[in-house]
């Protein structure tokens, strides 16, 4: 059962670093059915698969997490970008950031949402995605890090890990482990349901948004680029207040998230560096 759960993610890993978001369902579907096993393969297709109730969470129960995760924003969002050169710009900017963040040893992959609203989502194990209306407010490569590191840093953080632990908990999946969700497909689709809830609905706790504001940005200043960027972003959002309702619902409220970026900015002793890259955003962002 093991080798048949990791076939599957090396086949869905692979589709998903190549940019292919909608080819990564019917990847992961048609590599359960070639193991023989059609449980696994109907537990995909309904946004399901295997978790460990064991703690820590170890990556291939991340990863399994994060795919079906990945899955509903996908579905929620009207699908991926089929612009490739865009996916592999936005994939080549992320995994510079993501090679500085606290956590450097996974894969992260990156994709672009056809939605209009502005916003950026993270699942577990480096799943990462942003919107055609977010993309549409950024002005230069500087504020395309700075936002992919506030998702990297999510990841990084295990923000979203920390919300699948406790509905575990109130899930009832207990030590039983991978035998017991095996068995009971419901229990984790309920899991992934009340993490989508919270992450698409809710939103993280209002501590974690900052953290990831404050890492992102670090994260975006050791690659090189100027970490003024990302306040000059978050000054424009802030003039949308009102206009897309869903991102301030989910997020503290621009001034809060300026001065704590402001402050680490500070204690980082992070410095203008003129690095902003906006002719090469536009070039292949608009061309």
């Amino acid at each position: 059962m093991r080798n048949k759960i990791v076939g599957t993610i090396a086949v869905v890993a692979l589709s998903v670093a190549l940019g292919g978001c909608a080819e990564m369902q019917r990847a992961a579907e048609g590599a359960a059915r070639q193991s023989g096993d059609e449980r696994l393969a109907r537990a995909i297709h309904g946004g399901g698969t295997l978790i460990s109730g064991l703690l820590p969470i170890g990556y291939e129960e991340e990863s399994s997490i994060g795919q079906a995760i990945a899955l509903q924003v996908v579905a929620r969002y009207g699908g991926v970008s089929d612009q490739s050169d865009l996916t592999k710009y936005v994939n080549l900017v992320g995994r510079a950031v993501a090679s500085t963040c606290d956590r450097p040893d996974i894969p992260y992959r990156f994709a672009i949402l056809n939605h209009e609203s502005i916003n950026a989502f993270a699942a577990p194990a480096g799943y990462i995605f942003v919107t055609r209306g977010l993309l549409k407010q950024v002005r230069n490569e500087a504020e395309l890090a700075a936002v992919l590191g506030h998702e990297i840093a999510h990841v990084s953080q295990k923000h979203i890990l920390e919300v699948i632990q406790r509905s575990k908990r109130l899930a009832g999946v207990t030590e039983a482990g991978l035998a017991y969700a095996h068995q009971n497909p419901e229990a984790f689709k309920g899991l992934i349901d009340a993490a989508v809830k919270k992450l698409l609905d809710e939103g993280l706790d209002q501590e974690k948004e900052i953290e990831a504001d404050q890492l992102g940005d670090v994260f975006a200043a050791r690659v090189g680029y100027d970490p003024t960027a990302y306040v000059g972003l978050l000054n424009r959002l802030k003039t949308l207040k009102g206009d897309d309702r869903a991102f301030f619902k989910t997020h503290p409220n621009f001034s809060t998230r300026i001065e704590a970026v402001q402050k680490v900015m500070q204690s980082e002793g992070l410095k203008p560096t003129g690095v902003m890259l906006g002719d090469r955003f536009t070039k292949l962002s608009k061309g």
